[in-house]
């Protein structure tokens, strides 16, 4: 489904097919953009392991041949799953700063080959440990927000079977806009929990889809 055909539901759902209409086009294109966003940051957002431009991160001298050992991330990243060295692909563990201590892990500035990144010290960047000595680029699984802006052709990232669901953002949306004719606090309201609660559900069928079954063992009496 295209931002178009949303459009049209849209208009349809809301009686809204005569002009001048309630809502214009540009408003409607760009409540469907930012349902898209909020659809993604409430179900732990769109996985992505190969847009190089999210999930590499390279780790190089800066123009004065100085390394850092501080490495900014993509905007868009909403959480690194994984990562994994892109010369030899072994894993780069994924750590918090409060799991440093008990691994005898400190920002000492010792430098060595690229094992571990700290995620959570702020919310656009990692450090990488021990303190790089080498080029490397390590690559990342990551769940993320949409990678560009909605327009009324652009396709949506999310699964075809959530699309619909995004009108409950956009009607939220629509009535929250101040105006004699479209402002109603109470709709407003309740479809932002209808929304949320869509979400919700959906965050839950995810996460089952992408967990593997694990098999039990059961032993003899």
């Amino acid at each position: 489904m295209l931002p178009s055909d949303l459009l049209i539901a849209f208009r349809e759902e809301m009686a809204d097919k005569a002009q001048p209409y309630l809502w214009p086009d540009d408003f409607i294109i760009g409540a469907i953009d930012d349902a898209q966003k909020q659809f993604a940051r409430k179900t732990d957002g769109i996985p992505d392991s190969t847009t190089s431009a999210v999930v590499d991160l390279v780790v190089a001298p800066d123009g004065s041949g100085l390394y850092s050992d501080v490495v900014l991330l993509d905007p868009r990243v909403l959480k690194i799953r994984s990562a994994r060295r892109g010369d030899n692909g072994r894993e780069v563990e994924v750590l918090n700063e409060e799991d440093m201590p008990t691994r005898g892990m400190y920002f000492d500035s010792l430098p060595g080959r690229v094992r571990a990144m700290i995620t959570g010290m702020d919310e656009t960047s990692v450090r990488v440990w021990p303190f790089p000595n080498e080029d490397v680029t390590i690559k990342l699984s990551v769940f993320r927000l949409p990678l560009v802006t909605i327009t009324d052709d652009e396709p949506l990232e999310i699964p075809l079977q959530h699309h619909l669901g995004l009108l409950l953002w956009m009607k939220h949306r629509a009535y929250s806009v101040h105006d004699a004719e479209t402002y109603d606090k109470t709709k407003a309201a309740d479809f932002k929990a209808e929304f949320e609660t869509y979400c919700t559900a959906a965050k839950t069928e995810q996460r089952r889809l992408r967990h593997k079954p694990r098999t039990v063992a059961y032993g003899g009496i």
